[in-house]
């Protein structure tokens, strides 16, 4: 009996053993398939991070490189920078037998002429296509001659009010004296927000959320994502953020028709200084256009800045001549001190002087060398335009791009005729479609539209200090992609160009915002 009960207490022994053993294999197989899990996750997530650095670095090449083609512009005459898929639409950056493996960037914005389409070009973006809000003033400026102009000129944006454009106004004047409506850094410091307001310009349109009065929602409107596309989340009511009217068409928000950063070089494309008509020394001025254009250019010039003409701006009271001497230039005395002042180049068409005093005691007018007809607004004005100015700055600010504006910052431009903006959307191009540049040869000059009957000379001389066809500050969005999986970065950017080389001046990562562009590329993932 003892040696049955040894024999069975062994058998439990060894059984219980064996529990343990596979109990204790068991553990150890799911601790090595857990290491090893964790491993192949760390590994994977350690590749897809490393994916996601790549793709950045191609969005950043992709700004860098569009920086390049916008240098390029001044020497290659086929630079095209507003759209052209060769150069921007994936470029790659780095092949592989696998499509995994190839890494591309795309520079790409939203077509302003299709924006209810939904179309987008491969490009740039000029800041000159929006209205720019630091001119407020100079339209303020005018208010005794013409009330209201400041609230005139962006009221069709969608949104806007009277209140608003007061606190806009006072944020950018440097007194204290708030505007009906209006607001001053006391009011923003009395509610606990110090430094709110610039009371000066605005370095970036962003600085506008600031102000009292504009919201988020107003600023940004439905395009919640800034891609400035009408996406599905975008046109859904209020089932997914943002709230929208679910109409089928994107309510823009102001950062769309509103800038703080349109500026142009204000030197020829080689880089030359240019003839200022309004400077000071009329002998300097005389001599230089002689030199340059003529002698009958000369004298219609200084003649205007000496007479003016029937179109002419009085830039002062003239208040005696402050120069002794016989000093004269073709007969006419230049002691005379100048009293008139070019508002634009488009004052040189046409037109005959006042009468100009001569040295002899007489008075004399003259005529302009550039006649009212084709060829001159076609061919010699551009020329012009890359001679002459009105300003000795290095850059102008805050003109309107009329061959890429949007309606409601074209019905922006001062003092132009009802009917015009729409008439200038209807003459120019699709300048998204591949090719057409060579078209805009045609319409580089504002002068088109007197060419196409869209607007008479006299108001071209009118809204021609807040006219251009140029800009050398341009935004644009950069992804770096892969043509199979992820990840996909994407970057905002501005470039400016007044200053060489350009000078990348804002970056910003919109990755976390959903549905951008990638979808659009040709690419079978979306971000």
């Amino acid at each position: 009996m003892k040696r049955y009960s040894v024999r069975c207490e062994n058998h439990k022994r060894r059984g219980l053993v064996l529990l343990v053993v596979t109990i204790t294999v068991v553990m150890l197989t799911m601790a090595a398939w857990s290491y090893s899990s964790r491993m192949l996750t760390e590994l994977e997530s350690t590749a897809m991070g490393g994916r996601g650095i790549a793709a950045r670095m191609a969005a950043e090449s992709g700004i860098e490189f569009a920086a390049t083609r916008i240098m390029e512009r001044d020497t290659e005459d086929d630079v095209n920078v507003h759209h052209d898929p060769d150069s921007f639409h994936a470029r790659l950056v780095r092949d592989s037998t696998s499509p995994r493996g190839r890494l591309r960037f795309s520079v790409i914005v939203p077509d302003e002429a299709e924006i209810e389409s939904g179309g987008t070009r491969f490009g740039l973006a000029t800041e000159n296509s929006k209205f720019n809000v630091n001119r407020l003033i100079d339209l303020d400026a005018l208010d005794t001659e013409h009330p209201g102009l400041a609230y005139d000129a962006i009221s069709v944006i969608p949104g806007m009010t009277e209140d608003i454009v007061n606190a806009i106004l006072d944020a950018l004047d440097t007194d204290d004296v708030p505007r009906q409506g209006g607001a001053e850094l006391s009011d923003y410091e009395s509610v606990g927000i110090y430094d709110a307001i610039p009371n000066g310009p605005f370095d970036s349109i962003d600085q506008l959320l600031l102000v009292t009065g504009v919201t988020p929602e107003l600023f940004y409107g439905e395009d919640a994502n800034r891609n400035g596309l009408l996406d599905p989340h975008e046109n859904d009511g209020d089932r997914l953020p943002p709230t929208d009217n679910a109409d089928g068409i994107l309510d823009l928000g102001w950062r769309d028709y509103l800038t703080a950063s349109s500026r142009e070089r204000n030197t020829s494309a080689n880089g030359e200084k240019k003839i200022n008509l309004n400077q000071g020394q009329m002998t300097e001025l005389y001599d230089a256009i002689e030199e340059t254009l003529g002698e009958d250019a000369a004298n219609f010039i200084v003649g205007y800045r000496l007479s003016g003409t029937e179109y002419a701006t009085k830039a002062f009271e003239q208040s005696g001549s402050s120069v002794t001497g016989n000093i004269t230039r073709n007969g006419i005395d230049l002691t005379i001190i100048p009293s008139w002042q070019f508002t634009s180049i488009y004052e040189l068409v046409g037109g005959t002087t006042n009468d100009v005093k001569m040295v002899s005691g007489t008075s004399q007018t003259f005529e302009s060398p550039w006649r009212e007809d084709v060829n001159t607004l076609q061919h010699t004005l551009p020329e012009l335009e890359q001679i002459l100015t009105t300003t000795d700055q290095g850059w102008i600010e805050g003109r309107i791009n009329i061959n890429q504006a949007r309606n409601e910052v074209l019905q922006a431009i001062p003092f132009i005729p009802a009917g015009v903006p729409d008439s200038i959307i209807a003459g120019r191009p699709a300048v998204r479609v591949q090719g057409s540049s060579g078209n805009m040869n045609n319409q580089r000059s504002a002068a088109w539209l007197v060419i196409d009957r869209i607007a008479d000379m006299e108001t071209l001389r009118k809204i021609g200090p807040w006219i251009t066809t140029g800009g050398d500050v341009f935004s644009l969005q950069s992804l770096g992609h892969y043509d199979q999986g992820g990840p996909a970065v994407r970057l905002e950017a501005m470039i400016d160009a007044t200053e060489y080389p350009p000078r990348i001046t804002f970056m910003r990562d919109l990755t976390h915002l959903p549905h951008g562009y990638l979808s659009r590329l040709g690419a079978p993932d979306s971000d």
